[in-house]
């Protein structure tokens, strides 16, 4: 009877750990499904000895007034409109950020932007002037476009190139720039590559310029969370189905009785009779003697 209910229990357990086993596997490949598709187009990479095609791009003193004839859409950049096939790289696309880890020639990092839901992202500006990142560029029309902001540190009149796209012109007009107001530039982004943003690896440096992007890619990333968390819910899980093993065990097995004296009815009757069937007798005694006076 015993060896006989240690068998199914043993059976019993070897089938409760295959179905857990079964149901990790199940979780792992759901996982990893859904890792892969959350997978994006890997972004495009910049070659760090990429340098512009043209001379005499980004140079000093030469302002441009970019007018797009709507409200908050005119500023005063650094270079005309054809830099943006003549000094920018043929891929440049101001919403998009370059895989990478440093800024191209001529160019240096002005700021980092952070969030929970993308990857840190640097943002490279002209290295001619001291520029810094535009608050919140993309609530403006064509805001991306000018990501790196320099305020004028005189106040003085400087012939500027007008630029009126509605009515396709190019115009001069000496213009008074005081130091309240800010020349903008446009720049190239680059991000860290992730675990969810792939990219190739062969036309990009592998040395951080700076702490807080080599911090960026010590993050565990989605994959590995998950492997974790099977793996604890999986111990968990084992631990649990031994102790109601060994539990279910210890109460089944009950302690063997002490052993008894083994007297027969009949001895136990005879005894008993044999008392009770004795005649009295008399005490032996010494005769009766007179005590001496």
């Amino acid at each position: 009877m015993g060896g006989g209910w240690k068998r199914n229990h043993h059976v019993r357990l070897i089938f409760l750990l295959q179905s857990t086993n079964s149901l990790l596997d199940k979780h792992v490949l759901a996982r990893q499904s859904q890792f892969k598709m959350s997978t994006i187009t890997p972004r495009p990479t910049l070659d760090p000895d990429w340098t512009p095609t043209v001379y005499g791009c980004n140079r000093k003193g030469d302002f441009w007034s970019w007018n797009f004839r709507s409200e908050n859409d005119q500023r005063t950049v650094l270079g005309g409109p054809s830099q943006t096939t003549n000094c920018l790289p043929s891929t440049w696309d101001p919403s998009q950020a370059y895989a990478g880890t440093q800024c191209p020639t001529g160019y240096t990092s002005a700021c980092l932007s952070t969030g929970s839901a993308m990857p840190t992202t640097t943002v490279c500006c002209p290295t001619i002037y001291a520029f810094s990142c535009v608050e919140n560029a993309s609530k403006n029309p064509h805001g991306p476009w000018f990501p790196c902001m320099s305020q004028f540190d005189t106040s003085t009149t400087r012939r500027v190139t007008v630029t009126d796209f509605a009515a396709n012109t190019i115009t001069f007009q000496d213009v008074a720039q005081k130091t309240n107001l800010h020349l903008f530039a446009m720049g190239i982004s680059h991000t860290s590559p992730t675990a969810t943003d792939p990219a190739d690896s062969s036309t990009t440096s592998s040395s951080p310029t700076s702490t807080a992007e080599s911090g960026s890619s010590s993050a565990i990333s989605a994959g590995a969370a998950a492997g974790i968390g099977v793996g604890s819910a999986a111990g968990v899980m084992m631990i649990g189905i031994l102790g109601w093993f060994f539990l279910l065990r210890k109460k089944r097995t009950k302690p063997e009785a002490p052993p008894v004296a083994a007297y027969s009815v009949q001895q136990v009757v005879d005894t008993k009779a044999s008392h009770r069937n004795t005649q009295p007798q008399e005490l032996q005694a010494d005769s009766a003697r007179e005590l001496p006076a």
